[in-house]
């Protein structure tokens, strides 16, 4: 016969520790959803873009119609996906939300971009607007989603959970 006794002291500490460290893996897979996002965001002026919001427990539909267009020698100057001043501003403008997630929380990634002729963000999403050809194929968030499923979909790897960690942050 087996007389076995266990020490649970510091059982709850250990889930605690163990809910922390998938919260923090969960919380920067969102980011890098959002990062991917911001990314492939078709750009003409960089307004769809700046408009993208991250934001825990409810959509925030921002729009930034006022996004400053660059200009040289009097023209507009056109942009294509990955054009940073957008980025930037989408970043600047979401920045430390991610601090808010805890698991079983709900992260909204929403654009309610809109520059005077009603929001066209799911126009954008759904491929109803003709992209400029270096901004192909489009669906941003829809890819984003995609690319976290081919990566981790089947399976997240211990070298994955550092770079989610610790890199992915909104500042």
């Amino acid at each position: 016969m087996f007389n076995v006794t266990a020490d649970w002291e510091g059982l709850d500490e250990a889930f605690a520790e163990l809910e922390s460290e998938c919260a923090d893996i969960v919380r920067g897979l969102t980011v890098e959803v959002f990062w991917n996002t911001l990314k492939m965001s078709p750009q003409y002026y960089g307004r769809y873009a700046s408009s993208w919001t991250y934001q825990v427990g409810s959509p925030d539909f921002h729009s930034n119609p006022t996004f400053n267009t660059e200009t040289r020698e009097g023209f507009s100057v056109v942009k294509q996906k990955g054009d940073t001043a957008a980025i930037s501003a989408a970043l600047s403008y979401s920045s430390g939300r991610d601090k808010a997630f805890k698991l079983g929380d709900t992260v909204y990634i929403a654009n309610g971009a809109d520059h005077g002729e009603g929001p066209y963000a799911a126009d954008i999403e759904d491929g109803t607007i003709q992209l400029r050809h270096v901004n192909r194929p489009g669906r941003p968030l829809g890819r984003a989603i995609d690319i976290a499923e081919s990566w981790y979909g089947n399976d997240m790897k211990p070298t994955h959970v550092g770079p989610l960690t610790q890199i992915m942050r909104l500042y």
